[in-house]
């Protein structure tokens, strides 16, 4: 199974380290397991991770990527 660290999400999604950081730190998405003192995200949980970053407008939706 792939993992991510919070560096790796924020540049495949196009957006800042710390949004993705936060989402932890404020209980919106449940701690991931660590490694080496990092977040190793694993890969099912990345469509969680981009609702909740559409659900603060800091992505953008789907819809507005298309237009």
């Amino acid at each position: 199974m792939k993992r991510f660290t919070t560096r790796e999400v924020a540049e495949l999604l196009g957006t800042a380290e710390w949004r993705v950081r936060r989402l932890f730190e404020d209980g919106t998405l449940p701690e991931p397991d660590r490694f080496g003192g990092k977040r190793a995200i694993p890969q099912q949980q990345l469509l969680a991770l981009i609702d909740a970053l559409r659900s603060r407008g800091w992505l953008p939706n789907q819809q507005e990527v298309v237009q």
